[in-house]
């Protein structure tokens, strides 16, 4: 019986989440100090998010940060 494609596109979502996970334990930021204001837009970071280790930026912040990184990455493999 052959596989829905919505059957693969689950399986391999779930694959690519264990595995950026996988990756973020690796990391090992715990250790690290979070800042309690946001670097960029000066807000204050939610306690959770600062549990993490190592956070500079808020969720929003971040985001846009992330998304910059991305479309740099972009433009320089065209």
């Amino acid at each position: 019986m052959r596989a829905d494609i919505l059957d693969n596109a689950v399986d391999l979502q779930a694959t690519l989440n264990a595995t950026a996970l996988e990756h973020q334990l690796k990391q090992n930021r715990f250790h690290l100090v979070s800042l309690e204001k946001c670097i960029d837009c000066d807000i204050e970071i939610d306690p959770t998010r600062q549990a993490l280790g190592g956070v500079e930026r808020c969720t929003e912040c971040e985001g846009f940060h992330q998304r910059e990184i991305f479309q740099k990455r972009q433009k320089a493999l065209r």
